[in-house]
């Protein structure tokens, strides 16, 4: 009887182990997307299992459904056999879910070492090596993490070499755990060899670029206690950068003034306020180097505090140190000369900063990249475009950084000509396979609305990364493709490409725009999983998109739940309350923001207004608006005006709206005079509207509402033959009024909002 049991078993096991080498087999040439229902039934079934024998006939289960290689499920059943144990003796899990993906491998660090099995990450990394697949940021940040965890300093810095070669070790995450291994594990055995000079001098250097003061409090620490580069220049710069880089600008001077008190060390003070936005304050460090403490400035000095007048965009400041080099009589290198290029160029100097760069003796790539971005960003494309072909002329290869300034300032003109045709320089010159410089061409098509020159490039990228997933979404929202962006959402989703804060923006405001409920809702669950729902930007479109689906309720919830409310969320909350015509609660937001000392935006300012006009509050309209300047300094725009225009119309102050448009330094008012023209027919003002009409006429000829409008008026008056000949001035300039439509949500998604 035992012999027979044990018989049907041994049959059973080789009729599992071949379904399972048969799935395997077909999962690695193609695969079918798993149910949802069934991933989510076995995802709650491995998080209650409590048992080797148990997990593993689950997990069997699973392979001949074929849903190993779901994402989610798989790091489910890895962190399972990490829980129980028995991960490093089992390749089952490894073969069914682990293919030559590293997104899979990457996630399933990331959830392992989360559930506190650093070894485990170990095993996973040590794989990814003998399978030859590669090691992304996300793979080399976790198993640092693991070697602190396990206070094995040589593994980590085995990882650190394989950074280094991979060029990842610039990426902020995996900098961060470089140095959190190396201050967390000072400490260890004597006989082991620790950190040298060189080492701390490249941690310091990732502290500082990181911000991470803590780490860098901690290498300084360690260098003391282990008395490593005492009184060392190198060290001591490295220290000060390191401190102005991360704020602490009372410790870098500290440093200074118990320090050789050498010029690097200074030029690394200057350089890091200048780099952080403190110009003012390296102004004023310029000066005590110069009168207290009597060290002399080299060129990398006067270029520091140049560039810190170039911030200031103080050209006063920056003249007269260019006066004090000249009666000096030091020469001016590429370094001084570009940076007195830039700061002219920023003050809107542009012939003076022409006629430096003509002085150059020797250009590099620096100074003709500074001079192109000066012409771009003051309008003068011809001139860059020309000063490029000088460059290549003058036989000075053009690098990334230029292509990529001719790209952005031609995207913000939407200058589709000349884009098209840094394009084809881009590719006629190998620049195409730069991925930022695709990416930035498919920012430009996609801002001069040309989609699908935008959607090429993208397809034609062999490595996309999520900028480039990003800007193709965003392109494709711009131009009012919101179906392709959740197409494109999802697409990038299925390629492995975890999206951002960024992506998941663009996606809410989409779905919104659809009026697809389900979707926002799809989106939020995603958000709450991911822990998106701390970052506030993310919360804040959600409540919009919430919003605009007619579910104000779940809007007010996610308001209420957030920790901290920036100025984005009391915006998107008063125009939630304005777009159900809770008009009441408008003001009543509005008071409760001034009260918190929170200072309003225009766009603040358009939904109270809004508000007001719709709900007839003229009087809390006017003080408001009359607010924007007296108490906000805001300048009101055309918006503006034409929210107090309509409110006054509503309550029948039409000549008092004409006087106030009159009086405005808003260029382009014919939309405003538009609206007060309507509202001119609907009171009957035909005087006052036929003023308007003909000033309309004079500037809006391309117009066909406004000879609609103008039309009516006179036909309201009586004028039949004035109102006949304008609209057959219409017809014969080929003018025709373009039909409205409504954008509402299927049956069957409506009733989710039941």
């Amino acid at each position: 009887m035992l012999a027979t049991r044990d018989l049907s078993r041994t049959i059973v096991a080789l009729k599992l182990h071949r379904r399972l080498l048969g799935f395997i087999a077909g999962a690695s040439s193609g695969y079918s997307r798993p149910c949802p229902c069934g991933v989510d039934k076995f995802a709650v079934l491995f998080q209650n299992c409590s048992d080797v024998r148990s997990l593993k006939e689950l997990h069997a289960r699973v392979l001949t459904l074929g849903l190993g290689r779901d994402a989610i499920l798989g790091s489910k059943i890895l962190i399972c056999y990490a829980s129980l144990g028995v991960l490093p003796k089992t390749r089952l899990c490894f073969q069914g879910f682990l293919n030559d993906d590293i997104s899979h491998w990457s996630s399933a660090m990331v959830d392992i070492f989360r559930e506190g099995y650093p070894y485990e990450v170990i095993l996973l990394y040590r794989g990814l090596k003998l399978r030859q697949i590669g090691l992304d940021e996300k793979t080399v940040t976790f198993g640092l993490k693991s070697c602190t965890k396990l206070r094995n300093c040589l593994l980590g810095k085995g990882m650190h070499a394989d950074s280094l070669k991979l060029g990842l070790s610039r990426d902020k995450f995996v900098g961060c755990s470089l140095v959190g291994l190396y201050s967390k594990l000072a400490r260890m055995d004597e006989s082991q060899k620790e950190a040298n000079r060189v080492t701390l001098v490249s941690l310091l250097q990732v502290a500082g670029n990181l911000g991470a003061i803590r780490e860098g409090k901690s290498l300084h620490c360690y260098s003391i206690r282990r008395e490593i580069g005492v009184s060392d220049e190198v060290l001591e710069t490295s220290l000060v950068h390191m401190y102005t880089r991360c704020g602490a600008y009372q410790l870098a001077s500290a440093i200074l003034k118990n320090s050789k008190q050498s010029v690097a060390s200074w030029n690394a003070m200057l350089a890091g306020l200048t780099q952080t936005g403190q110009s003012r304050n390296a102004i004023h460090y310029f000066s005590v180097m110069l009168h207290e403490h009597k060290v002399i400035p080299d060129s990398v000095t006067y270029a520091n505090v140049i560039s810190a007048c170039a911030e200031l965009h103080n050209s006063g400041l920056a003249a007269s140190v260019h006066a004090y080099l000249i009666r000096r009589s030091i020469p001016l290198d590429v370094v001084l000369a570009t940076a007195l290029i830039e700061v002219y160029l920023k003050c809107t100097r542009i012939m003076r900063s022409r006629h430096l760069f003509d002085q150059l003796m020797v250009k590099d790539v620096v100074s003709y990249n500074t001079m192109i971005y000066g012409y771009l960003q003051s309008g003068m494309a011809n001139e860059a475009i020309a000063l490029l072909k000088e460059m290549m002329a003058e036989c000075i290869a053009p690098n990334s950084v230029t292509v990529l300034s001719l790209l952005a300032a031609i995207a913000d003109h939407k200058d589709f000509v000349r884009g098209r045709w840094i394009h084809g320089f881009a590719i006629r010159h190998g620049f195409c396979s730069d991925v930022d410089i695709a990416n930035q061409i498919i920012h430009m098509y996609s801002g001069c609305g040309k989609i699908a020159a935008a959607r090429i490039v993208f397809d034609s990228l062999e490595k996309k990364n999520l900028v480039s997933w990003t800007a193709m979404m965003m392109g494709c929202l711009f131009c009012g493709h919101a179906g392709e962006t959740v197409q494109l959402c999802q697409l990038m989703q299925q390629h492995g490409e975890k999206p951002d804060s960024i992506t998941v923006m663009a996606a809410v405001q989409a779905v919104s725009e659809l009026g697809h409920l389900k979707g926002v809702k799809q989106i939020h669950c995603f958000v709450y999983r991911t822990l998106l729902e701390k970052d506030t930007k993310t919360t804040n479109s959600l409540i919009t998109a919430y919003a605009k689906c007619g579910r104000l309720d779940l809007s007010v919830g996610l308001f209420l739940g957030l920790e901290q409310k920036d100025l984005d969320s009391w915006n998107s909350m008063i125009s939630a309350y304005g777009r159900h015509g809770f008009y009441t609660k408008v003001l009543e937001m509005f008071k409760l923001m001034e009260e918190g000392n929170i200072n309003p935006d225009g766009l603040t300012f358009s939904s109270v207004l809004s508000a007001c006009s719709h709900a007839g509050l003229v009087q809390d309209g006017l003080r408001i608006f009359q607010s924007m300047t007296s108490v906000y300094s805001i300048i009101p725009q055309q918006e503006h005006y034409g929210c107090i225009v309509d409110l006054l119309s509503r309550a029948g102050h039409l000549e008092e709206g004409y006087k106030l448009i009159k009086l405005s330094t808003v260029k382009d008012k014919s939309s405003i005079l538009c609206a007060l023209l309507s509202a001119c027919r609907t009171h009957g003002n035909t005087m006052l509207g036929q003023i308007i009409g003909d000033e309309l006429l004079e500037f809006e000829q391309q117009n066909p509402g406004t000879y609609a409008l103008v039309s009516d008026v006179f036909a309201q008056k009586g004028q039949w033959n004035k109102s006949a000949n304008i609209r057959n001035r219409a017809k014969e300039s080929g003018l025709r009024k373009p039909p409205g439509y409504s954008l509402i949500e299927s049956v069957g998604e409506a009733n989710d909002r039941r």
